[in-house]
């Protein structure tokens, strides 16, 4: 391989080069400890949910998956450290598990209730605040508090499910170009197709974790018993940190950061600075996730019912048909 490459080195390439360097070697060694402690706590969570909730396979089945995301990201950084070529396809595992969780979280969160009808009996007529980040910023004259209906509650649904069916679509389109050397990690060219596959799911990605914020802040004041903040904030953190964080080392990359050592380039170290932060981040999330969801809900009270600040579900009825009419009205040139 040539020096200063920004191709991935093969494993016999990279450790040649780190065998003399007992800094790399104890950060390994660190992230093995991790990896080890992360996926001890995942199983004797396993442990803890079969036996609280062995008469309730759907929960145990959806709060496993949310939980796993932690040492599957701990699991898949690790490995794009150590085995660099790697690196590619377990971003592609890693993404498709987080986006199916951050899903999961939110049909989770509505089964507290028995469902979206349960939901929308205990909010009764209050209003929800629709005004948050980052679609706040440029809609803040639409989206107005408001009562959640039927209709509303489907479309912040499926603003949450997007993610989970785009962004695995997206990217295996990306591994599909990659085997035939179209699809190359870096903000290096503006014709590059990893600029337009990242914007596209940077977009998906804002209208999820829009449409699942809209829900949680209906949710949270309901569920304050639940220890619903611990459990939204470990897995949005978790998202947040996996995007923005990659984005920011394929800017310093493009720029030379950080600089070449040996045959590895700034791609490819800056790649395993990413994922080595990423597995210490998903490592206290997991004990962040660990405190929201083992416990007892069993001897919980049920979720609150808010008071509303409405007369009757015709108000809501029009509240919603009022939001839906101001969205259309929008001009195409201000799209």
């Amino acid at each position: 391989m040539v020096n200063c490459s920004n191709e991935y080195p093969n494993t016999d390439v990279f450790y040649s080069e780190i065998s003399g360097d007992y800094l790399s070697l104890v950060l390994l060694g660190l992230g093995s400890v991790l990896m080890l402690v992360s996926v001890g706590l995942f199983v004797e969570e396993l442990i803890y949910l079969q036996q609280v909730y062995f008469q309730d396979e759907v929960k145990v089945r959806k709060v496993a998956t949310i939980l796993g995301v932690f040492p599957v990201t701990v699991i898949t950084a690790f490995l794009a450290v150590v085995v660099p070529t790697s690196t590619f396809l377990v971003d592609l595992v890693q993404t498709c598990y987080l986006s199916v969780c951050f899903y999961t979280f939110v049909t989770l969160a509505i089964d507290y209730f028995g469902g979206d009808q349960g939901l929308l009996d205990h909010l009764g007529a209050t209003k929800v605040r629709t005004a948050l980040p980052p679609c706040c910023c440029c809609l803040c004259c639409i989206l107005r508090p408001r009562i959640l209906t039927r209709k509303s509650l489907l479309v912040f649904k499926l603003m949450s499910l997007q993610v989970a069916v785009l962004r695995p679509v997206l990217l295996f389109i990306a591994a599909v170009l990659w085997t035939d050397g179209k699809y190359k990690p870096g903000l290096d060219s503006a014709s590059s197709t990893y600029i337009y596959i990242t914007a596209v799911t940077s977009i998906s990605l804002i209208f999820s974790m829009y449409g699942s914020g809209v829900i949680y802040r209906a949710v949270a004041p309901c569920l304050t018993n639940y220890r619903i903040t611990a459990k939204f904030v470990s897995i949005k953190l978790l998202l947040i940190v996996s995007n923005i964080q990659t984005l920011v080392f394929s800017i310093l990359a493009a720029n030379d950061q950080p600089p070449c050592l040996g045959s590895r380039g700034p791609i490819a170290r800056g790649s395993a600075l990413n994922h080595f932060c990423l597995l210490i981040e998903a490592s206290v999330l997991c004990l962040l996730a660990r405190r929201g969801y083992r416990m007892d809900e069993r001897e919980l009270p049920p979720p609150d019912k808010l008071p509303g600040d409405a007369d009757n579900d015709e108000d809501a009825v029009n509240s919603d048909k009022a939001w839906f009419d101001n969205i259309a009205a929008i001009p195409d040139s201000a799209i």
